[in-house]
């Protein structure tokens, strides 16, 4: 099921810049269960995840599944699901965690990703009516909700960069990490920046995962799936 969603994640932000990044946080912990709201799928610090927006996502992945031969049972559903719930718990998080940064995402970051968005774009040329063709079929979303969207999954993806960018690994970490790996120091210096990258993602994912516990017990993440699923 893990290298099921690694071929599928692109499918669920087909144009999300990092998106290698995402993957890294796990373990969301427990959500606030409440059925108060009749829109959402979840409430993430106040602000709401519309359903509508979430069943959207769900089907895109479903369809990928279909296109590719892979058989689409309750099973496969019911995992796609839980993985674009998760994740758009997650882009919350991170994207209000931007905001308090003081982190922006500039609109002209969003045009130019638009316009380079090749769903958009006909004859080599981005086309506002392929752009609103497309949003409107694969999205369900006006251009302002799209670019709103669009605009909240940069801010997640900066915070992201950001943690990335505080990652450090001294030399002496590099080789005891390339010594857990092999037997000798042997290749050490030609595979060094190899494994210097490898101890960094490693250690980014647990600095991800800690954060995002963390944030998880500090915002309050009120969970509507269930009783979205039941029809209520």
């Amino acid at each position: 099921m893990i290298s099921f969603f690694a071929k599928y994640r692109r499918a669920l932000f087909i144009i999300s810049a990092a998106i290698i990044l995402v993957g890294a946080f796990v373990g969301l912990g427990a959500y606030v269960f409440s059925g108060s709201s009749s829109d959402a799928v979840a409430e993430v610090g106040g602000k709401k995840i519309p359903y509508q927006q979430f069943l959207t996502q769900v089907n895109r992945v479903m369809a990928s599944v279909k296109d590719s031969g892979t058989e689409a049972n309750d099973v496969v559903s019911k995992s796609v699901k839980q993985e674009v719930f998760r994740e758009m718990i997650i882009e919350e998080l991170l994207s209000q965690q931007g905001e308090k940064m003081g982190m922006v995402v500039p609109d002209f970051e969003v045009a130019v990703e638009v316009q380079n968005t090749p769903q958009f774009r006909e004859g080599g040329a981005f086309s506002p009516r392929a752009y609103y063709q497309a949003i409107y079929n694969e999205f369900q979303m006006t251009p302002e909700a799209y670019e709103a969207w669009r605009k909240k999954a940069r801010l997640a993806t900066k915070f992201k960069q950001f943690i990335y960018t505080t990652v450090k690994v001294t030399p002496e970490e590099a080789k005891a990490y390339y010594l857990s790996k092999n037997k000798n120091l042997n290749n050490f210096e030609k595979e060094r920046a190899k494994y210097t990258d490898d101890l960094a993602k490693d250690k980014f994912a647990n600095i991800a995962n800690y954060l995002l516990r963390q944030l998880t017990t500090r915002e309050e993440v009120k969970s509507y799936l269930e009783v979205r699923e039941q029809g209520r």
